[in-house]
């Protein structure tokens, strides 16, 4: 009786430490969640205020978070509704990353271009990314010169397009899907071993841009350029806006489009050199809200542009900025160089 007396008060000693040592370690990993969404980011940079209705887009004592850091040159950056995480490019270490607040910063997809042997150029990755009609990734692969299409689960690849009139693209560098189905994207040398001094593996006398329907045929819109960079559509999608990273010329222009695709004369948009004398600015990638607001990658963050070409603003995040992608979540993304940075937007 005595021995059956002791053996039930120690089955109750240890069933208790097992049980509390479950809720110990249950409590620890609330904490290790709750604690995953709230981090405190290095803040750094400032806004810059250049008309009123800048205020209703951005608060003036918004800083730039800084995420992530530790690549190359990042760009492309594009926000994954379906799983609440952003994606973006590495050109040069030939990366597609994959960040959200609950894991932190992983390799989506290594290589995300060229895939050997050997090496093939500077930035043979990946650029200009987005998220199709049909919810898979779509990507400007520098390295295999075609617009890819990436299955978000398998990571499988497939070419979209990779040719135009039998003549290898240069280097697709960024892409932006019309409500109609049609992608279109720009196609400068950056991406070629040689880049803009290339003459051995350029098959495509102009650095232009290219319409693709949804049977993957491709048509050049657009001729006339040195150096096209950045594409978005106008929040009516009637217009198309590309940006060039020329010195000489650094504009944003703007096409209208026709009812077959196919895109008129160009206008100038917007002129850094005439907007901002004093510095040497150039846009990159391109983006356009609801509102018509246009945000533009050039210099050390990003310039705001109202939709009759006026700047309001400006986001400096002390970092030179190639890229930048709208969330769900309510920021604004940067691809800055070697860092992931983002901003709160009020719109």
């Amino acid at each position: 009786m005595h021995k059956i007396f002791l053996t039930t008060i120690l089955l109750s000693l240890i069933l208790g430490s097992c049980t509390n040592s479950a809720k110990d370690q249950s409590n620890k990993e609330v904490q290790a969640d709750s604690s995953s969404t709230s981090k405190d980011y290095p803040r750094l940079g400032r806004v810059e205020i250049l008309d009123p209705a800048m205020l209703n887009i951005v608060d003036s004592t918004a800083q730039v978070e800084k995420l992530a850091d530790g690549m190359t040159w990042a760009e492309g950056p594009v926000w994954v509704k379906e799983g609440n995480y952003l994606l973006y490019s590495d050109t040069r270490q030939n990366i597609i990353y994959q960040w959200s607040e609950a894991a932190g910063l992983q390799e989506f997809i290594k290589p995300a271009g060229f895939e050997g042997p050997g090496t093939y150029s500077e930035e043979e990755g990946t650029n200009g990314l987005l998220i199709n009609q049909q919810g898979q990734l779509v990507a400007c692969d520098h390295g295999n010169r075609r617009i890819a299409q990436i299955d978000l689960k398998t990571k499988k690849k497939e070419t979209l397009v990779g040719n135009w009139e039998g003549k290898k693209f240069n280097s697709p560098n960024d892409i932006c899907q019309h409500p109609n189905g049609d992608y279109y994207f720009t196609d400068p040398p950056y991406g070629l071993p040689g880049r803009e001094s290339d003459t051995e593996t350029k098959e495509i006398k102009e650095n232009g841009v290219y319409k693709v329907n949804q049977k993957g045929e491709a048509v050049q819109v657009v001729s006339n350029l040195a150096r096209p960079n950045g594409i978005t559509l106008s929040a009516d999608a009637k217009q198309v806006f590309v940006a060039l990273s020329d010195g000489n010329n650094p504009y944003i222009m703007a096409y209208d489009i026709k009812p077959d695709g196919l895109l008129s004369e160009g206008r100038i948009f917007f002129d850094f050199k005439k907007n901002f004398p004093e510095e040497s600015l150039a846009a990159d990638g391109i983006k356009v809200d609801a509102n018509g607001n246009m945000y533009a990658a050039a210099g050390d963050g990003v310039v705001v542009i109202n939709s009759t070409g006026k700047p309001i603003g400006r986001i400096r995040s002390t970092v030179h900025t190639a890229n930048c992608a709208f969330a769900a979540d309510g920021y604004l993304y940067l691809t800055s160089t070697d860092q992931l940075l983002r901003i709160k937007l009020k719109i």
